[in-house]
């Protein structure tokens, strides 16, 4: 059975201890006569009510022979688990353990996720001592490392279940990866690079090993071999060897002239009256014929086999570290790329001794240029200083990670790529810059961030336009008389889009974006709605409706606080990862609304919504982002266009 969902498991750990592990929702019965899932399961119970207790198709605990991401065992985020584990130490060795770490007996890491009950309620069992506790685990998602100190080997795979986790979990790691690598390629051209050959490895292995993730799935590398082995480069070769004169059937004069060999004359014969009386036994003879041995054939199979060698050492390093997980993933890829090099094209190719750099057919030919794409993208990732980039690669190599932290660096590149495609990047901010340690990346929670780009209308106004990262708006300490900043406390929206026309003491125009791992699809559509006259909402009945209930209205009130507590804000948006299309202004269900009477139906001319949610999924279908587009290109259409945008004042004028 390739999916068996669980209530409780419990795994030996060796020397008679095992760990037991039981879900907080649901309810256990006896697991069906013959299921075997693992040698180090000793006992389990399925969950019986299955429907009830899953959410996005994820069960609170299963296990999968097949499909799986990094584990067979897997647990699910936002969801809280009963720990029990037996431990080879007398109760009083426990206690004083114990008292030497809050995680004990687990790694100290887990001390966010693991709260250990009082010894009080600890228990002997069987001549062991077994300490209780609960895991809540949080908005994580990867690996969770539950070997205990004393002994023992268990992992379990944390699954999210807002996004579609075998799916969308995985194009959200690829893409994010893939859009660090564009970052690369886009900070020069590959025609003006220096090549090196070198056999240095990047020294952030896991910054490596993420970017060997995007490099090795399907659509890319394996791809790109494909259609280089398909219709590979080849050169027209021109040989010239001596054949027997019976062998020629069309002689070359301008070769004889040049190249005949004189002691291969022989007296008489058919010829003579040619060659002054002789006749030669042999000619040179041209031969042409097609070679696989070109420099681009030699450079692809380099990187090729450069590209095992980073697996292969990546798989030691992993398994050194003990993320088995990580180095499975990374012996896969090396067995795909020596198989690729058994192929017999590569044995007519020679080795390299100069990378072609300005080979056309490495810049443009399909295949040959993803190559040469991802060397760029390998070699500039040793000069890529992203320690927020580099910590979040390492947990998704074989821990857990805040997965709305994922989902909030990859709606940034995707805001960014927007807006290249409506403007033009200028210089000037500090979200890439070139630093003594090579480029740095100026992307994290509580550090201001910016893009500066440039936006020029059809009749030539033109618009400035940053994109801030985790911009703070503070109250001024000082007084102040522009129409921007907070005029009561601090605010910092994930991501703020500024507009600006004309001067530099320009009103500044401001829209704001949130990223919302949390919110549903289902819950956008009652976003705005509320509940009849004389109604209450209706109360939790469990813990993943208080979760959706909470966060609906604290999404819904955090917009509207952003429009009115930060001044100069035209718009504040959500962005989650649902399955549909935002920007949707008309009836039956909007998700985008102005601060007017038009919200009504009533008439009016306002052009930028004031809040809204807009649907941005991992994979999701491009009229997601087309959606943002539209209004991003309304807005900038706004500030350029004659007319003066006309804010609430607070007070009357005579």
């Amino acid at each position: 059975m390739s999916f068996v969902p669980l209530h409780r498991a419990r795994f030996g750990l060796g020397a008679g201890c095992w760990i037991d592990i039981e879900a907080d929702l649901g309810e256990g019965k006896s697991l069906a006569e013959g299921v075997i899932l693992s040698d180090s399961l000793i006992s389990a119970e399925e969950e019986s009510r299955v429907d009830a207790v899953s959410s996005g198709g994820i069960p609170p605990m299963c296990w999968r022979e097949a499909g799986e991401l990094f584990e067979k065992f897997q647990l699910r985020e936002d969801t809280d688990y009963f720990v029990d584990v037996a431990t080879p130490l007398p109760m009083q060795e426990a206690i004083q353990q114990s008292q030497a770490s809050p995680a004990w007996p687990f790694e100290a890491r887990l001390a966010t996720a693991f709260t250990r009950e009082p010894p009080r309620r600890w228990r002997h069992e069987g001549g062991k001592t077994v300490v209780t506790g609960q895991i809540r685990l949080r908005s994580h998602a990867g690996v969770l490392n539950l070997s205990p100190v004393f002994g023992g080997d268990l992992r379990a795979e944390v699954a999210c279940r807002k996004l579609r986790y075998f799916e969308e979990f995985k194009c959200l790691l690829d893409e994010l990866a893939g859009k660090a690598a564009e970052l690369l390629l886009s900070y020069d051209s590959p025609v003006s690079l220096n090549f090196q050959t070198t056999g240095d490895l990047a020294t952030n292995e896991a910054a490596l090993h993420f970017l060997m993730r995007h490099v090795m799935t399907k659509p890319r590398l394996p791809t790109s071999i494909e259609e280089i082995v398909g219709q590979p480069h080849v050169r027209l070769v021109e040989r010239v060897e001596l054949e027997s004169i019976e062998e020629i059937l069309e002689a070359d004069p301008e070769l004889i002239s040049e190249g005949l060999d004189h002691s291969e004359l022989r007296a008489g014969g058919p010829l003579g009256r040619l060659f002054r009386g002789f006749t030669p036994a042999s000619l040179p003879q041209r031969e042409s014929y097609e070679s696989r041995d070109t420099p681009e054939n030699r450079y692809a199979k380099a990187f090729l086999e450069h590209c095992s060698l980073v697996a292969r050492r990546l798989e030691g390093a992993l398994a050194a570290q003990g993320r088995r997980a990580s180095a499975r993933e990374a012996r896969s890829w090396a067995v795909s790329i020596d198989e690729a090099l058994q192929h017999g094209m590569w044995r007519e190719v020679g080795a390299l001794t100069q990378i072609p750099a300005n080979s056309q057919t490495l810049l443009r030919k399909r295949g040959y240029k993803d190559l040469l794409r991802y060397d760029l993208s390998m070699r500039m990732a040793m000069d890529l200083a992203w320690k927020e980039g580099a910590q979040l690669s390492d947990g998704l190599s074989g821990d857990i990670r805040p997965v709305n932290q994922i989902y909030e660096y990859w709606c940034f590149f995707c805001l960014r790529q927007i807006l290249l495609s409506l403007c033009v990047e200028v210089g000037g901010g500090n979200f890439l810059t070139v630093t003594k340690d090579g480029l740095k990346v100026q992307l994290a929670k509580g550090a201001q961030s910016e893009c500066r780009f440039e936006f020029t209308q059809a009749g030539g106004a033109k618009v400035r336009v940053s994109l801030f990262f985790n911009r703070r708006f503070r109250r001024p300490k000082t007084p102040k008389s522009a129409w921007e900043d907070s005029y009561t406390a601090f605010f910092d929206p994930d991501f703020s889009i500024r507009l600006t026309k004309g001067a530099e003491d320009a009103p500044s125009h401001w829209l704001h974006f949130d990223a919302k791992y949390r919110l549903e699809r289902q819950q956008t559509e009652v976003l705005f709605e509320e509940a009849p006259d004389g109604e209450q909402g209706a109360a939790p009945t469990d813990y993943e409706a208080e979760v959706a209930r909470v966060h609906k209205l604290e999404d819904l009130f955090k917009m509207h606080t952003y429009r009115d507590g930060i001044l100069g804000t035209r718009g504040a948006y959500v962005l989650f990862p649902g399955d549909g299309v935002g920007g949707l202004v008309g009836v039956p269900k909007p998700n985008l609304f102005v601060r007017n009477p038009a919200a009504f139906g009533g008439a009016g001319s306002q052009r930028i919504p004031s809040v809204g949610a807009f649907d941005l999924a991992p994979g999701g279908d491009a009229e997601q982002t087309k959606a943002i587009a539209s209004l991003l290109a309304s807005a900038l259409q706004a500030v350029a266009g004659p007319f003066v945008y006309e804010e609430e004042r607070g007070y009357w004028t005579p």
